[in-house]
């Protein structure tokens, strides 16, 4: 909203890099016949996913996250790549290598994103908006890669300004000017907000974020939860003072659910174990790590109390190896013993880092790693159940 120097000194200054179009533009280097031509790279086979498309693409309807089969109906005339993930890996460290350059405080999302603290550097590198195109410059000097820039007081401001910097720009929003740019924007606009939470928003005749941190507490708390509709509208109102620091890695990443009634259907503990699969996946892959194995956890309503582990191929992160791995732990456990379940769990062990080698074996490397992040994309914009793995 301002190319202005901030005038606040006490105001932090975030930037949100975000690389456009990743997949296509790291595939463009290599290959430039497809500068300028409609490129869709993902699963290319009849079960599918996309995982990203050019802008080219995105004219004719094509979208991260829709069904391959739909996209060449939409887009027949693009060229369908099944990615190379060991270039998006190379591309990505020279990446945060550039931003590293500019601030000590950087901190990944993604291969294709990350956040800098650059407050306070004003006096290095000049106005912070001449700062963000120098960033965008050196990595389109040194990689040839376009990348948008969003500017704001805190990590949430930011990320929400990059959509507003798309494609290839610098979009800032400062302190005094975050609550009136968040407020006209529909509540979906707001990270964390998913169709649900937004459904039940439409029925207190709630559409924008500005109506949304002026509504009437009780009736928000009664349809949200109190900690929820808390924390919603203070994000509506621009208002995040979360850290800007990397998580701690840890040695494991899990998640679990007790059933309110013990469960012996395999299709409801199937479901629930997809779900749980998909919740560590995305965990995973924030952490920028990669796993070497799963397990689950499985609580009788005796509460007995079992774990079983397996150690996959080659180390991963997508959902799909997660709960394949998890799902032949599950129907092995239930073999032996058949009893009703009342708590299960996931988790992946074996954390190392993200760069490690993929298998020769694996012949499909967009089919679930790649697939996967373009699906947290998706949950992160429209919620967690927006969209899920199928079921073959």
């Amino acid at each position: 909203m301002s190319g202005e120097p901030n005038t606040s000194d006490k105001e932090r200054v975030i930037f949100h890099v975000d690389l456009d179009a990743f997949y296509v533009e790291a595939e463009r280097q290599n290959d430039p016949s497809l500068i300028g031509k409609p490129v869709v790279i993902g699963g290319i086979g009849p079960r599918g996913v996309v995982a990203t498309a050019s802008y080219e693409a995105r004219k004719f309807g094509v979208h991260s996250a829709m069904a391959t089969a739909v996209a060449r109906r939409l887009c027949a005339q693009a060229i369908y790549l099944r990615g190379n993930h060991d270039l998006y890996r190379t591309v990505s460290k020279k990446f945060m290598n550039i931003l590293r350059e500019y601030s000590p405080n950087v901190v990944p999302v993604s291969v294709d994103e990350a956040y800098l603290d650059m407050t306070g550097t004003e006096r290095l590198y000049g106005e912070t908006i001449d700062t963000a195109d120098q960033i965008r410059k050196a990595v389109r000097d040194q990689l040839g890669l376009p990348a948008s820039i969003g500017i704001g007081p805190s990590k949430l401001v930011a990320k929400v300004s990059t959509e507003h910097a798309k494609p290839d720009g610098v979009f800032q929003v400062r302190l005094q000017e975050a609550e009136s740019f968040f407020a006209p924007q529909p509540v979906r606009n707001l990270p964390g907000i998913g169709p649900k939470t937004g459904a039940t928003l439409a029925k207190l005749e709630i559409s924008t974020l500005g109506q949304l941190a002026a509504a009437p507490v009780g009736p928000l708390r009664r349809a949200l939860g109190p900690n929820h509709a808390d924390y919603v509208q203070r994000r509506a109102k621009g208002i995040d003072n979360a850290p800007l620091k990397e998580r701690v890695k840890a040695k494991s990443i899990s998640a679990e659910t007790t059933f309110e009634t013990d469960v012996s259907r395999h299709s409801e503990l199937e479901k629930v174990l997809k779900s749980l699969s998909e919740r560590v996946g995305t965990r995973l892959r924030k952490s920028g790590l990669r796993a070497r194995g799963a397990s689950i956890k499985l609580r009788y309503g005796d509460f007995s109390t079992i774990t079983r582990q397996r150690t996959f191929v080659a180390p991963g992160d997508g959902d799909q190896l997660i709960y394949d791995t998890a799902h032949t732990l599950l129907v092995t456990a239930m073999r032996a013993r058949g009893d009703a379940i009342r708590l299960l769990g996931v988790s992946v062990t074996g954390l190392g880092e993200q760069a490690a080698q993929l298998s020769l074996l694996d012949q499909n490397p967009m089919s679930d790693s790649d697939t996967s992040e373009a699906l947290d994309t998706i949950r992160e914009r429209f919620g967690s159940e927006a969209v899920s793995w199928g079921s073959v």
